[in-house]
């Protein structure tokens, strides 16, 4: 593109075509190209590929491509996970995996795959939700504009628009 018509390819560009690989179903070769591209994708070009993994049916690369758009829109957010809590004798990317992988979050993931856009999601723990948990889901109430209502150890959390109905106090 910018060789034949001297247009330097901004992210709208890429961002096109990830839409169309992904509507014609290259699903992989879309995930390729963002993982090529000489820029950061952002969360429209991830959402698209998330949207088009779900309808083709590729949960393995939706989780992968879930996982860049959290990330994505957590950097965009200012979200750092609350490592101080995790356990002290292991790397800083080790607690972030520990975290990352907690119940709750995969559940609420699971539901913006499997469910219609704007429905809530309910999750239903037998432990306390930690601090760092209860922080990415008011994210995520936020970001996806969904009603989250979780229920934990003592309580039943109502996240929307990024707001929890027990005030941050639990």
């Amino acid at each position: 593109m910018a060789k034949d018509y001297g247009i330097e390819p901004q992210i709208e560009h890429y961002g096109c075509m990830v839409d169309l690989l992904g509507r014609l179903g290259r699903l992989e070769e879309a995930y390729g190209f963002i993982r090529m591209m000489k820029v950061a994708p952002d969360h429209v070009m991830l959402g698209a590929l998330l949207s088009a993994c779900k309808i083709h049916g590729n949960l393995e690369l939706a989780e992968q491509v879930a996982k860049s758009l959290v990330a994505c829109k957590n950097a965009d957010s200012g979200y750092t996970p609350a490592t101080e809590v995790v356990l002290h004798d292991i790397e800083k990317s080790e607690k972030e995996w520990a975290l990352a992988i907690h119940s709750e979050r995969l559940a609420i993931c699971y539901g913006l795959i499997s469910t219609k856009p704007l429905t809530t999601i309910r999750v239903v723990k037998n432990l306390r939700v930690c601090n760092d948990c209860h922080l990415t889901i008011k994210l995520i109430s936020n970001i996806t504009r969904r009603k989250i209502v979780v229920r934990d150890r003592n309580r039943f959390h109502h996240f929307e628009n990024g707001v929890c109905s027990c005030g941050d106090y639990w």
